[in-house]
């Protein structure tokens, strides 16, 4: 009766354990999907977009089918009339609805068309020359609910994606060409208050490379 009370109360205990470590388990697989969604999923270069002349950053892709991206990038104004050169900041979300297969026939890499992106993003300039809140030296409420220290831009674009075979994959999986046509939210109060600003006056065009590791 005690040999068999003893082995009944053994494989408790060994379930207790297996029980705790699936607990344990899954706490680890947690935490590395926690930090693993923080490793960048692709690197971006970009020409003007309000950023700058040139811009770098990375960003993380997510989303069923990876419509949704976030960007990170530092961009560079040239000097210009100004007394130095000057540094940006932009966090951009990017949303991209849907996509055309260019290359059925070819499963495993190939050409895809994107026909629309839309971005909004927040970018700002380092330098005491760009102001948060209005200065007195302008009229009361001359700038009202707007700064030079951060600026809200809205773009429209497209995108041509090349999927790299997997048999040729060396660093990133797919590479992308853009193209954007933005503004921001000074240049439309500009055309807001002026007849003399036209919608062609706020628009700038701008184009990019994406590759993606991921």
């Amino acid at each position: 009766m005690c040999a068999m009370h003893v082995a009944a109360g053994d494989n408790t205990a060994n379930d207790s354990i297996d029980i705790q470590q699936s607990r344990y388990e899954r706490r680890i697989q947690r935490m590395q999907n926690t930090w693993s969604a923080l490793i960048p999923s692709h690197y971006v270069i970009q020409n003007a977009g309000n950023m700058g002349v040139v811009s770098i950053g990375t960003g993380w892709s997510y989303g069923k089918r990876r419509q949704w991206e976030t960007d990170l990038l530092f961009g560079y104004i040239p000097q210009h009339e100004s007394t130095r050169g000057k540094l940006t900041m932009t966090v951009k979300e990017n949303y991209i609805p849907w996509g055309i297969n260019l290359s059925p026939k070819v499963p495993e890499g190939g050409w895809k068309f994107e026909p629309l992106t839309a971005s909004l993003y927040i970018n700002t300039v380092y330098g005491h020359e760009f102001w948060k809140s209005q200065p007195g030296r302008y009229p009361d409420k001359y700038y009202e609910l707007m700064s030079t220290k951060f600026r809200l831009n809205f773009a429209l674009g497209q995108r041509i994606m090349f999927k790299i075979p997997e048999n040729k994959r060396i660093r990133h999986s797919r590479m992308a060409l853009f193209y954007e046509v933005s503004t921001c939210d000074l240049y439309i109060r500009s055309m807001f208050q002026s007849s003399d600003v036209k919608l062609k006056d706020i628009l700038g065009l701008s184009i990019g490379l994406k590759f993606y590791a991921l």
